[in-house]
This record gives C-alpha cells, sequence and structure tokens, in this order.
C-alpha cells in the first residue's frame, strides 16, 4: 500500500518545481492518496472538518466572519479552565470531562492518552501556565469557522515555549482546541489587512509552493525515505523529517540484533482538518496532523520472550505485555512554512507536539 501512494506521488516534485497548473492532477493524486492512507489500519482517522471553503484572496472591506473580540473571548475562557482545572490536585473526573470537551481531533487524542497514561503510571501531567496570545483570525470563511493564537506556555520548571493553537467551531457549538504544537523556530510574519485579520488559504490553494493539503503526505514520505527519497527536494532537512527516516533503519538494525524483533515504522497524514494562513512572502503557514505507527514482532524462532510496552503506553492497554506484535500509533501535530511558488526555497517544519496515543497488542 504504502508502495502504491509513493508512486502516486512521484510525479509531483518536478511538476511543483516548475509551476505547471497542476489542478486536475493534484486532485487525481490527493483523492487516490487519501484513499490509500485510509485502508492502512491506523493510518488516517476519519476527518471532523476541513478549511476547503476559505478564500485566499479575502477583500478587506468584507465584514469579518468572526471578529478579534469574539476569538479572543473563546481563546481567553479556553486557555483560563486549561489553566485551572489542569493543575488542580487532585485531579478529578468532572475537570478532566471539561477539559476533554475543549478538545477535539488530534488535540484531543494526546490528551486523552495524556490522562490514561498519567493514571496507570501514577504520574500527573504537567501543569502550565499561559501568556497573553497573538491572534491569526480570517476575515473570510466559509462553512466551519476557525481561528489560530500563538500563546507563551510557561511549564512548572518555568521555561517558555511558543505554541501555536487552532480553534474550531462545529456550527453553534462551543469552541474547541483542534491542534497544539510547541514552536522549534521563530514563526514568519503573518499578512495581515488593515484591521489586523489574517488571510486564510484553501486546501488546494496552487499560489504556494505546495498546497496546504499535500504538506501532510510529502512530509510523511520525507519522514520514511529521507534525503534517499524522492520529496527530499520539496522540503528542508531536519530532526522532524529525514533524520526520522535515519532514526527507523537504525532501530530496525539494533532491534532485530538486541531484541531478536522485526521493526517498522510508517508515516501517514491523518484524516483530521488542515489549516493554512498566507504569510506576508507570499507563502503559506501550515498547521497539520501525521500519523506513525510503529511495529515490533517477535520472530518465528524468538530469542526474545516479549515485547515491553513503552511507560507512556501503559495507561493504553491493560496487557503487561506483548508475546507476538507490539504496535503503538502516536498522533503528531505539525507547524510547518511552505514557501511562495517559484521562490525555489523548502518547506520547513518549525512546531511539533506529538505522543502515542493507541497500542494493539498481539
Amino acid at each position: 500500500m504504502r508502495a502504491q501512494e509513493r508512486r502516486r506521488l512521484r510525479a509531483l516534485p518536478g511538476a511543483l518545481r516548475t509551476g505547471l497548473p497542476l489542478a486536475p492532477a493534484l486532485a487525481l493524486a490527493l483523492a487516490l492518496t487519501t484513499a490509500a492512507c485510509s485502508t492502512s489500519g491506523d493510518a488516517a482517522p476519519a476527518p471532523t472538518s476541513t478549511s476547503r471553503g476559505a478564500s485566499s484572496t479575502p477583500a478587506s472591506s468584507a465584514r469579518p466572519a468572526l471578529t478579534l473580540e469574539e476569538a479572543g473571548r473563546a481563546l481567553k475562557e479556553i486557555l483560563a479552565a486549561d489553566e485551572v482545572l489542569g493543575s488542580a490536585v487532585p485531579t478529578v473526573l468532572a475537570d478532566r470531562h471539561h477539559l476533554l470537551k475543549q478538545a477535539r481531533d488530534g488535540h484531543l487524542a494526546l490528551i486523552q492518552a495524556a490522562y490514561e497514561t498519567a493514571e496507570a503510571t501514577g504520574e500527573k501531567p504537567s501543569p502550565h501556565t499561559w501568556g497573553e496570545p497573538r491572534l491569526l483570525v480570517p476575515r473570510v470563511q466559509q462553512g466551519v469557522l476557525w481561528f489560530a493564537a500563538v500563546v507563551d506556555r510557561r511549564d512548572s520548571s518555568g521555561q517558555d515555549r511558543a505554541a501555536v493553537l487552532t480553534l474550531v467551531r462545529q456550527g453553534q457549538g462551543d469552541w474547541q482546541v483542534s491542534s497544539l504544537s510547541l514552536l522549534d523556530a521563530e514563526l514568519p510574519e503573518v499578512a495581515l489587512d488593515d484591521e489586523g485579520y489574517v488571510t486564510a488559504l484553501a486546501e488546494d490553494d496552487m499560489t504556494v509552493a505546495i498546497s496546504p493539503r499535500l504538506m501532510a503526505p510529502l512530509h510523511a514520505t520525507t519522514a520514511e525515505e529521507g534525503t534517499a527519497g524522492f520529496a527530499a527536494g520539496l522540503i528542508a532537512e531536519g530532526p522532524h523529517t529525514t533524520a526520522h527516516a535515519a532514526e527507523i533503519a537504525a532501530a530496525r538494525t539494533e532491534e532485530k540484533r538486541e531484541g531478536c524483533l522485526g521493526y517498522d515504522s510508517i508515516f501517514a497524514a491523518a484524516g483530521y482538518p488542515v489549516h493554512a494562513l498566507r504569510t506576508a512572502d507570499g507563502g503559506a503557514l501550515v498547521m497539520y496532523s501525521l500519523i506513525r505507527t510503529t511495529t515490533r514482532t517477535i520472530k518465528v524462532d524468538p530469542c526474545a520472550p516479549y515485547i515491553e510496552i513503552p511507560r507512556q503506553a501503559r495507561g493504553l492497554t491493560s496487557e503487561p505485555y506483548a508475546r507476538d506484535e507490539l504496535r503503538t500509533v502516536e498522533t503528531q501535530q505539525y507547524v510547518s512554512v511552505v514557501p511562495a511558488k517559484g521562490s525555489g526555497e523548502l518547506a520547513r517544519v518549525i512546531g511539533y507536539r506529538g505522543g502515542i496515543t493507541r497500542v494493539n497488542v498481539s
């Protein structure tokens, strides 16, 4: 299945660099790629919403679909609850239920797993506090309302990390956090109109080097194939891209030699929403998720009696170990910068947050 996906994407890099009109071809490739990912078991959770209807060139005179004031109030309520309820000792079920109601998509999967693991290990999730937010609110939107925010997050040790959050509201429901990534690099300047609103890009926007919808599958390819992969010429090397390929190759050898285990690890685009904003240089800031599925298998002639459950996953299964196969599924949330079409630059991953969210034991 991965080979089929690679073949469908293999023709894209050269065409993307030349700037040819590829809308029909890209649409077909994405449809086939999504189908391939969705048949890989743990690879692609069901989608809940998209930014497909977002405009790429909103008029500054248009009345905002969501005002800055409305977005500010929504974010303030969510972050205040996160601070107070998240640091309560002990964490009661009512508090946990309230916090889970504020989350959706990949963010929900991550905090659910964090609570379950904390119960199993006796370690409480680390408390944190939030600074003043910088709002990134699209002026023109259609369908599901959303906005992003950049906020400093301080952990219990006093360390500050800037976080990028995306919040979504379905219909008349409550606002919920869809994604949260911690920045590893400086955020690029985002294009603002005269009133401080940003421009949302549609998932299939073709004015940037990689359309937002393609960023996740191309990132997944680079993480698996590294510098030898066909997508390496589009996405910069780094700890969240080509380094994964080197890590997988080393782990495959080490697990076989030290643990008598078969090892494989694959990446795929998740079915969660993709959100994108125009940057001041004509590129895009893209928020999306990947799913990483890692499998360890005891050989037919085993010299390993069992496979140990990783500590960070012990709350996700009642089994103490696996006698045949252990499969761990990670939810990974990313922020990447995509350059303008024709710039000759590479896309860069600048933010990440993730963890194991599901375990299958046999």
